[in-house]
């Protein structure tokens, strides 16, 4: 393979400078592996976070560990302010213009609008008069607006008035895409109509020696007819738009309405601090685990494989790879409504959702649950055969053959 099978990405990815060169997180080491698969040559831009990266990841050199001759990875500067992006959008857009022309296949995931690289390749690809794919993971104009709904007035005035600028932006990078990848129900019903190709897909990271068996299916099974105390969990960070106050309130609601359980939420992030205090407050630090990051995917696994539930309160809609974990690990997931969620389990079930922002339904949904085990029972089985639709190599396959149109 040659030049004609060559694949441009320009993404968001986090990178920073480790001591023998630059580093990618480890999902994203995979990923680039997976799109070598299919094409003879990739490069890979992701933005230079400095040293610290983004926060808690497990990281993986790029030189010797990703970089193998027909992979090149390469570092944007981090340009989130408007300041900053005056600085470097000539010579980013003069380092984005060769790379256009020189492969055959584009990838843009497009998302934002200061600091916007990919989002700067697309216009690139337009002025050259080339075909593009444009990879769109969430809605990033509510993202931006939720992020900001408890901050100081100028902040959200700001926000207020950058928002329509951003989905202005991105549906007009839509219309001139070859093909769209749009992640997710609830980002393709956003902004399907507004693509010529639009096309829902799911990112996954596991393998099909990664779903459940069927004796430790049985076993969970058991387990809850017996009548044990629910085991509940929830991997990510711990931010706003994941919505850890709600998931604490449930619990609490669980605990005041005599629903035995423990729980566990696994991840780091601002709010971590916050969730431990509460929990103690609470009286539920007996019942309730916040361990922090775990970057061992083998151990997230095992711990959605031995919980009975997923418990997930996303204040905004998202693509989140835990929700597909949690179906391949036969773990119902359970919590706010949205396109994402009821995507993922509409061919087999597995979930179980209440209005979004609505602990107090959330909360009434699982004490039913706790009440009627043989329910319980169905939807591990269901969860766990909704799980075999999502394996990395099938998703991945699907989304190179979208990419080869761009």
């Amino acid at each position: 393979m040659g030049h004609e099978e060559s694949l441009l990405l320009v993404t968001h990815v986090p990178m920073r400078k480790g001591p023998r060169g630059w580093q990618i997180d480890d999902q994203t080491a995979a990923g680039i592996a997976q799109w070598r698969q299919h094409f003879g040559r990739v490069t890979f831009c992701g933005v230079d976070h400095g040293d610290a990266g983004a926060g808690s990841a497990s990281w993986v050199d790029a030189d010797g560990g990703v970089e193998d001759g027909t992979i090149h990875i390469v570092a944007l500067p981090w340009a989130y302010r408007l300041g900053a992006m005056a600085r470097h959008v000539k010579a980013v857009r003069a380092q984005l213009a060769p790379l256009v022309a020189q492969h055959r296949h584009l990838c843009f995931t497009i998302g934002g609008l200061v600091g916007d690289w990919p989002a700067l390749a697309a216009q690139e690809a337009i002025g050259q008069k080339r075909a593009y794919a444009a990879w769109i993971d969430r809605v990033e104009a509510s993202v931006l607006r939720n992020k900001v709904a408890d901050a100081p007035f100028p902040r959200r005035l700001a926000a207020a008035a950058m928002a329509p600028a951003m989905e202005a932006w991105t549906r007009h990078l839509l219309r001139h895409s070859r093909v769209a990848l749009l992640q997710g129900r609830d980002t393709f019903d956003h902004y399907a109509r507004h693509a010529p190709d639009p096309h829902c897909t799911y990112d996954t990271h596991t393998h099909a020696t990664d779903q459940i068996d069927a004796a430790a299916l049985a076993a969970k099974q058991a387990h809850v007819a017996s009548g044990a105390p629910l085991r509940i969990v929830y991997v990510g960070r711990a931010a706003a738009m994941k919505g850890p106050s709600d998931w604490i309130d449930v619990l609490e609601r669980l605990d005041k309405a005599g629903v035995p359980f423990t729980a566990r939420w696994i991840g780091d992030g601002p709010d971590l601090a916050a969730m431990r205090s509460r929990v103690a407050a609470s009286g539920l630090g007996d019942r309730v685990d916040l361990p922090g990051f775990e970057g061992r995917r083998d151990v997230l696994l095992a711990a959605l494989r031995d919980s009975d539930m997923l418990l997930f309160c996303h204040r905004t809609a998202e693509s989140a790879r835990c929700l597909i974990e949690a179906l391949v690990s036969g773990c119902p997931i359970i919590g706010y409504d949205g396109g994402y969620p009821r995507g993922l389990v509409e061919r087999h079930g597995g979930g179980l959702f209440v209005p979004p922002a609505d602990s107090t339904a959330l909360a009434d949904r699982i004490a039913a649950l706790h009440a009627d085990r043989a329910a319980m029972v169905a939807l591990l089985g269901a969860a766990a055969q909704s799980g075999t639709l999502y394996t990395e190599d099938a998703l991945y396959a699907h989304r190179a053959e979208l990419m080869r149109r761009g």
